[in-house]
C-alpha cells in the first residue's frame, strides 16, 4: 500500500507522534510524507528528517489531500491539537474543504485519538488504533464551521489569555473561552470574547471569516534542540509582519531584514534552521507568541522608539527596497544595519549583535 501522510505543525514531531505513525505505516507499505505549517518546517530540521519529510514548499492540508488522493491508497492527517475539541474542529474544517473531491480513505490521527472521516478505511483504522494505542472516535455529524448567528464564526480550543492571530496577524488576546469573530460594514474584524489590537486589525484588513486561518497561543507549544542546515546564499529580503513567509521565501537568502518584534523573533528562529542572518527592527511591543529566542550568528537587532517600527519599516521598503521586498546580491548585516540606522536617525535607541 501507499500511504500519503500530511504532518501538521511542529508538535507532531516534537512529541514523537508523527515518527510513531510513519514507523507503523512503513511496516505496511510505502510512506510519502509532507509537512504543513511553517513552524513544522523547523521541527523537521530539528528532528533531522528533512530527507524523509518534504518541506520544499508551503502546503495547506485540504489542498494536499486532494493532490495526494491520486496515486495513494490511504490519506492520513497527523496533528497534535491542544484539546480533543480542537482536534475535531480542525479535522472538520479540513474535511469540509475537500470532502467531495476525495476518492481514498481519509484518516486523522491526533493526540490520543484516530478518526475515519470518510468511513472507507475501517480495517486500517482499527489496526492503527491498536498498534498506536489510540481511541477510535466517530466524526461529528456536521463538518461546517460552527456558527453562533449570521456572519459570526465560533473559534474552538481558545484558552483565556492566549493571543489570537488570523492569517498570520496577531489581532488580540482572548478574554473568554467563547470567542466569536465577524466583520463590520467596512470588512474589518470585529469580535466577542477577544480584546482586539488595533494595529493587528489594520494590518489584517478585509478577510474571509469562514476561510480565514485562525490560531491561538504559541507558535510552537513544544520544543526540541534547534538544528541548522546550510545552502548556497543569495539575495536580500524584507519580511514585514509576515514571519511565515520567511521559511518558504528566504531559506536561501544572504540576508533578511525583518520588521516587528514578534515577526523578528519568529523569523530569526525559523531562519536559524537555514543559517540565514537577520537584521531585526523592533520597538518593544512583543506579544509573546514565540518562545524561541535564537538567531543566526552575525544577526543584529536594532531597537527603535516605541510605536515606530512600522514607520521605519515603511521607509526601509521605500528607500532601500524601492517599494519591493527583494534585492539581488548580498550585503553584510553590519552594512545593512548602518544604512538602516542612518535612515531611522534619532528614532534608534540601541543595537545588539548576535555572537
Amino acid at each position: 500500500m501507499r500511504f500519503a501522510v500530511i504532518l501538521h505543525g511542529p508538535e507532531v514531531l516534537d512529541t514523537g507522534l508523527g515518527q510513531r505513525v510513519m514507523r507503523v505505516l512503513r511496516g505496511k507499505g510505502q510512506v510519502i510524507a509532507v509537512m504543513s505549517g511553517y513552524t513544522g518546517v523547523a521541527a523537521v530540521i530539528d528532528a533531522g528528517l528533512e530527507d524523509e519529510i518534504d518541506i520544499s514548499r508551503r502546503r495547506k492540508p485540504s489542498i494536499e489531500l486532494v493532490r495526494m488522493d491520486k496515486g495513494n491508497d490511504l490519506l492520513l492527517l497527523v496533528n497534535c491539537a491542544k484539546t480533543r475539541e480542537s482536534a475535531l474542529r480542525f479535522g472538520s474544517m479540513v474535511y469540509s474543504r475537500c470532502a467531495g473531491k476525495l476518492t481514498r480513505p481519509f484518516i486523522q490521527v491526533d493526540d490520543g485519538i484516530i478518526i475515519d472521516w470518510t468511513g472507507m478505511g475501517a480495517t486500517v483504522v482499527q489496526s492503527l488504533a491498536d498498534e498506536l494505542g489510540l481511541e477510535l472516535v466517530a466524526p461529528p455529524e456536521s463538518t461546517a464551521p460552527p456558527v453562533a448567528e449570521e456572519d459570526w464564526r465560533i473559534l474552538g480550543g481558545i484558552i483565556p489569555g492566549e493571543n489570537v492571530w488570523i492569517n498570520g496577524v496577531v489581532v488580540g488576546r482572548a478574554t473568554s473561552d467563547q470567542v466569536l469573530i465577524g466583520k463590520d460594514e467596512k470588512g474589518r474584524l470585529v469580535a466577542k470574547g477577544l480584546e482586539l489590537k488595533e494595529p493587528g486589525i489594520k494590518r489584517l484588513g478585509e478577510f474571509d471569516v469562514r476561510k480565514a486561518h485562525v490560531r491561538s497561543g504559541l507558535t510552537r507549544r513544544t520544543s526540541a534542540v534547534p538544528r541548522s542546515i546550510d545552502s548556497v546564499k543569495a539575495g536580500i529580503f524584507l519580511i514585514d509582519h509576515a514571519a511565515e513567509e520567511a521559511i518558504y521565501k528566504c531559506r536561501d537568502a544572504a540576508l533578511v531584514i525583518s520588521i516587528g518584534d514578534d515577526t523578528s523573533k519568529i523569523t530569526g528562529a525559523l531562519l536559524y534552521r537555514f543559517n540565514v542572518p537577520v537584521v531585526a527592527i523592533i520597538d518593544g511591543d512583543e506579544d509573546g507568541i514565540s518562545q524561541e529566542a535564537i538567531k543566526t550568528k552575525g544577526s543584529i537587532l536594532i531597537q527603535v522608539r516605541p510605536g515606530t517600527d512600522d514607520v521605519v519599516g515603511a521607509e526601509i521598503r521605500d528607500q532601500l527596497f524601492s517599494g519591493g521586498t527583494y534585492l539581488p546580491g548580498s550585503m553584510a548585516p553590519q552594512e545593512a544595519a548602518t544604512r538602516i540606522m542612518r535612515l531611522a536617525g534619532e528614532r534608534v535607541l540601541g543595537l545588539e549583535h548576535v555572537r
